[in-house]
């Protein structure tokens, strides 16, 4: 039972991390593309 919440807290982390990083690098090439900044969530 701890493996499997140590595994899932473990897979939420690099999840999050992924999702973090992939919206900095967007953002970031967006930004090189157009000029401008990239639109943002209402």
């Amino acid at each position: 039972m701890l493996r499997k919440v140590l595994w899932s807290g473990l897979y939420a982390a690099f999840g999050a991390a992924a999702t973090l990083g992939a919206r900095r690098t967007a953002s970031s090439i967006w930004r090189r593309a157009t000029g401008e900044e990239p639109p943002q969530k209402r």
